[in-house]
């Protein structure tokens, strides 16, 4: 059997050689792209020279744009209305939902009554709603 055969100088000379010789050049020869292909596989190449070599560029599934961009631009909406409100409802909105206080803390922090508390946010619900209403 014939086998291609590089020298160091980088001439290659077609050889002959036994079928086991040929045999083991092919294997050495697999073991080669199996070991680079690992090697691309655990990340050890850069994206970049992965789309250079093959043209593939990666896609992540788990993000959706659009999503994203509609969430962001509610909560965006959602923080313009909230500017809307006056300093006393701004601040019963941090405390029960940044704060994560409940109806009795809160009115001891405010110095008004418990049942007050649930119908001033009641009251901020309906407005922050028509607000967001009329941008969307």
């Amino acid at each position: 059997m014939k086998a291609l055969y590089k020298s160091v100088n980088e001439k290659t000379t077609e050889i002959e050689v036994s079928s086991a010789v040929a045999d083991l050049l092919a294997d050495f020869e697999r073991e080669e792209k199996n070991a680079e292909r690992n090697e691309r596989r655990h990340n050890n190449a850069s994206i970049d020279a992965m789309y250079e070599e093959t043209g593939w560029e990666p896609t992540d599934t788990t993000v959706d744009i659009e999503s994203d961009y509609i969430a962001k631009e509610k909560e965006e909406s959602l923080l313009t209305a909230v500017a809307r409100l006056s300093e006393k409802q701004q601040r019963l909105i941090r405390l029960y939902y940044y704060e994560e206080k409940t109806f009795r803390e809160i009115s001891k922090i405010m110095n008004v009554h418990f049942s007050c508390v649930q119908r001033q946010l009641e009251t901020i619900h309906k407005k922050l709603k028509k607000l967001l209403e009329k941008k969307f």
